[in-house]
């Protein structure tokens, strides 16, 4: 999912950099809204992990059930909020290009929201019987489907009109109508997992009681405002970033796709110890609990280790895969060494999200999360940004790196420490 932006990006900074401005600032608009009912998707995976720790198989069609009834209220009203920000779309303070660029591709994001949500309902009930195969495999179908559609559209190839920025927002529609279709497809028919189109037939036209929602919610509300809370400030960070012009922009786009696509790797890491824990929980097998977690850490500390030597020896070849503009290219290669320094504290809180909701602590994550991004993150990237010297190297779009940096270690630090705390004492 990160690498279809990864190449949406690269391909739409060929046409300049306000086209990439455009596109980052929409994304970042677009996944602050999205992310909450993303993350309320998250406790579908984990609830039927730990059904299937306990046996309970007969109870998942019930929980797909509920599910889907959520998703569903859930995409209506994201997608009326993406619908609002759009004609208020001044109040993020853009610049006039880049706006007339951003409303047209936004408009075309928000008719992605609804198949994205339901191929990650599918996804993440898949994920919780262990069958992730699937959905990796789509993903990358998908992938390839959308790079082949931005080629033709963005440029105008096989006989096509070249609609720019706007032929990438197409091209996603296309491919995650595609990506929804084949993963309830997958959901429905494959032997790995027990979930059956007619026996969830049945259970939509009966009124049961809706036994999960509940659950979903209690797991889902919580999980759903980690995410909301990192991704808003990350968003924010970006539109921090429009104020000091279109150029700083396009460099923090550059520099946070990156992040955003070494980030997947500790996410991934994250889904996987997720999955583990939660049915040792259902087994009430604490040590094996505990050995996913060291195995989990371990695992995020080695690869985002590696992304953070990438990030600092490779900066300004990084940089220049988006774009041809020196200046763009000299302040993304500086995010970039910044990134380098924050991708061990992001791996680590990755994966110790995941792990807390392994053994359904989220609320007091959500709290953590809030005081790492918005008490430290933001304050102290607006103050640094903003106040200091335009010679420093903290003015600018650096200060507001700098801020996230700390945010996100002080977020590792403290959600680490809790999960090796709680296991222990259950």
């Amino acid at each position: 999912m990160v690498l279809t932006g990864f190449f949406d990006n690269i391909m739409v900074a060929k046409i300049g950099h306000e086209e990439l401005a455009a596109a980052g600032i929409c994304n970042s608009i677009f996944f602050l809204i999205s992310i909450f009912p993303m993350g309320v998707s998250m406790a579908y995976t984990t609830i039927i992990g730990l059904l299937v720790g306990k046996n309970r198989i007969n109870s998942t069609h019930l929980l797909v059930r509920d599910s889907l009834y959520i998703t569903i209220i859930l995409s209506i009203l994201c997608s009326l909020i993406i619908y609002y920000s759009i004609f208020h779309f001044d109040f993020f303070r853009q610049s006039i290009e880049v706006t007339q660029l951003s409303l047209p591709y936004l408009t075309l994001l928000m008719w992605s929201l609804t198949p994205m949500l339901l191929f990650f309902l599918a996804k993440n009930v898949c994920d919780g019987f262990s069958f992730t195969r699937g959905g990796m495999i789509i993903t990358l179908t998908a992938l390839v489907l959308n790079v082949f559609l931005n080629w033709v559209l963005i440029y105008g190839n096989l006989g096509f009109d070249a609609y720019g920025l706007n032929g990438a927002g197409y091209a996603t529609i296309i491919s995650r109508i595609f990506m929804a279709i084949t993963m309830i497809a997958l959901l429905f028919y494959s032997k790995q997992v027990p979930i059956h189109f007619k026996i969830l037939k049945l259970v939509l036209s009966t009124k049961k009681h809706f036994r999960f929602f509940k659950q979903i919610w209690k797991l889902g509300f919580p999980t759903g405002l980690q995410y909301f809370f990192e991704i808003a400030a990350f968003a924010f960070a970006a539109i921090m970033a429009g104020w000091f012009g279109s150029k700083p922009l396009a460099a923090h786009q550059l520099a946070i796709t990156l992040a955003s696509l070494t980030y997947m790797f500790a996410g991934g890491i994250a889904a996987g110890s997720n999955i583990c824990v939660a049915k040792a929980m259902g087994n009430r097998n604490n040590t094996n609990a505990l050995n996913y977690g060291k195995a989990g850490h371990t695992l995020g500390f080695i690869s985002m280790g590696i992304f953070a030597i990438a990030f600092f020896v490779f900066d300004y070849e990084l940089a220049g895969m988006f774009s041809d503009d020196s200046e763009v290219i000299k302040m993304g290669a500086s995010l970039l060494v910044l990134g380098a320094i924050f991708q061990l504290g992001d791996g680590l809180q990755a994966v110790s999200l995941g792990l807390l909701r392994g053994i359904e602590d989220v609320n007091k994550p959500s709290i953590v999360t809030f005081i790492a991004y918005w008490i430290f993150a933001i304050p102290v990237g607006y103050y640094l940004s903003h106040h200091s010297a335009t010679t420093s190297f903290f003015y600018g779009v650096n200060g507001i790196w700098v801020g996230l940096a700390i945010g996100l270690t002080l977020s590792a630090i403290v959600l680490t420490y809790r999960f090796y705390a709680l296991i222990r004492t259950k």
